[in-house]
């Protein structure tokens, strides 16, 4: 169903479309340009509170981890300081949740509704993150974090599609976006409240708005049109939903396009023999497939889930006197947050290789500049502290080129590139894969960081971000100002 708002869009926009009925819909809209907007506002600011709570938990290791290998029992809340491989498992069982879901078939998440499966997302996310807060071993730990993690997961395939069901053309990318600044948001609130409580404290605060989510989501949130269509529900029940999204009862064009959409869907038999085998068979899918895979192991590789989790620990290693690592874990974020909004505007105006390609390049200067900081540093030099607003500097302009390029970009292109038809088979591959390089990425940075040493770390993330920019130079297509045939046709080519 994800590929339904594309071509509602196409719908609208057809050539077949009488003057009269075009200019009735556009006068109906621009009449309810007020009121037409705060139900569906508050219905997907509702469901985005998943993803603000599943950043505080993305952000929830940073300040918790140095508590948990404290030795000072007011402050670590188990029994025992924490070894490395248990640092590891806590940190690393949030992804291995999200691959967990990743193997899910995505018609299982499809079948009982957009809604019904966004409130059992938000009530195992509540009570995971709620049992979290009093877990007094690691291994709970790491079992509410995977949890979580699996919570997380599946947010990220259904919100999207619920966005698409019920938004606007006009402003469905908006909302869209709107998930990864909740994302932020989520991430700042957790690193802005970790120093100030206690552990169990905390991660109650990080609780609150999943917690907030189910109880919204359980009152007023609708079902989606389409899914209601699609499953053949009476059709005043599909038009009260309508009714209440769009603030109008003018809904009779808009039910017609939905209607036709679902029941070309229904009859569209290539839809219907798509399988995990036949995304292999076809030559353009199996391209499509290599270029999104790559892309977002690039956007893992970069080092963000080292900096998200560890941002904290690594700052302190830094041995900065004026601020400590949870106030630079706050300014990262804060910093993190603007530049998301900045993206969005460049992203269509420079195209996608060009930002890819730039945002990698400055990353590798980046990373290569903190694993020589750290190199310096281990080799002991006298001179080496005086030097700690180079480090630091770099985790900044990380930050920024980042949010720029290697953050959104490889997600623009699985939304972009994958034929309609397999996407529902593609995408999970895809994300799944990337979802084990990221498993493996919080599992082994403990490890490194012990045992190799943080310099080479950083290294080993610099050469995976110059490999972006050459394979965004010489394989990735330029997607921009594209429409999805015409990118379709492209790929064919």
């Amino acid at each position: 169903m994800e590929h339904i708002a594309d071509e509602l869009e196409r719908l609208r926009s057809s050539e077949h479309c009488e003057k009269g009925e075009c200019e009735y819909e556009f006068k109906s809209e621009n009449d309810e340009k007020e009121g037409s907007r705060f139900y569906l506002v508050a219905s997907i600011f509702t469901v985005t509170l998943l993803t603000f709570g599943a950043g505080a938990h993305i952000a929830w290791a940073s300040p918790t981890i140095p508590r948990l290998k404290s030795k000072d029992a007011t402050i670590n809340p188990l029994d025992e300081p924490v070894s490395v491989s248990g640092i590891s498992f806590i940190v690393g069982s949030f992804y291995i949740g999200s691959l967990v879901v990743c193997l899910v078939p995505p018609r299982v998440l499809d079948s009982y509704g957009r809604r019904p499966a966004m409130v059992l997302i938000a009530t195992c996310l509540s009570i995971a993150s709620v049992l979290e807060a009093f877990s007094r071993t690691w291994w709970l730990y790491c079992l509410c974090r995977m949890i979580i993690g699996m919570g997380k997961g599946a947010c990220f395939y259904m919100i999207p599609m619920y966005i698409g069901e019920t938004a606007r053309k006009e402003n469905r990318g908006r909302f869209v976006l709107f998930i990864m600044v909740m994302l932020l948001a989520g991430m700042l609130y957790s690193y802005t409240l970790g120093p100030y409580f206690s552990t169990k404290v905390y991660t109650l605060l990080c609780s609150a708005p999943l917690v907030l989510s189910l109880l919204l989501m359980s009152v007023f949130v609708p079902e989606t049109p389409y899914f209601l269509v699609s499953r053949n529900r009476p059709r005043d029940e599909v038009a009260k939903n309508l009714e209440k999204l769009r603030c109008t009862k003018d809904i009779r064009k808009e039910m017609k396009q939905i209607e036709s959409v679902v029941q070309g869907k229904m009859t569209d038999g290539q839809q219907q023999k798509t399988t995990y085998i036949s995304l292999f068979e076809d030559r353009k899918c199996r391209k499509v497939l290599f270029i999104n895979t790559c892309m977002m192991i690039f956007h893992l590789l970069a080092g963000v889930t080292v900096i998200h989790a560890f941002l904290g620990p690594i700052v302190d290693l830094v041995g900065s006197n004026h601020w400590s690592g949870n106030t630079w874990a706050i300014l990262v974020a804060s910093i993190k947050l603007v530049s998301s909004f900045a993206a969005a505007v460049v992203v269509d105006r420079f195209g996608r290789k060009p930002l890819m390609i730039g945002s990698s390049v400055c990353c590798a200067i980046c990373h290569f500049f903190l694993g020589l900081y750290f190199q310096l540093q281990a080799m002991g030099y006298s001179f080496v502290d005086q030097l700690a607003p180079i480090p630091l500097l770099a985790i900044l302009i990380f930050s920024m080129g980042y949010s720029f390029g290697l953050g959104p970009v490889p997600f623009a292109y699985v939304s972009e590139l994958f034929p309609q038809h397999v996407k529902n088979v593609g995408v999970p591959i895809c994300m799944g894969i990337a979802t084990i390089f990221n498993t493996a990425i919080a599992l082994t940075f403990p490890f490194f960081m012990e045992y190799l040493g943080m310099q080479w770390c950083f290294w080993i993330y610099g050469l995976s971000c110059a490999g972006s920019a050459i394979f965004t130079k010489c394989v990735a297509p330029e997607t921009k100002g594209k429409t999805l045939e015409e990118i379709q046709s492209m790929l064919d080519s």
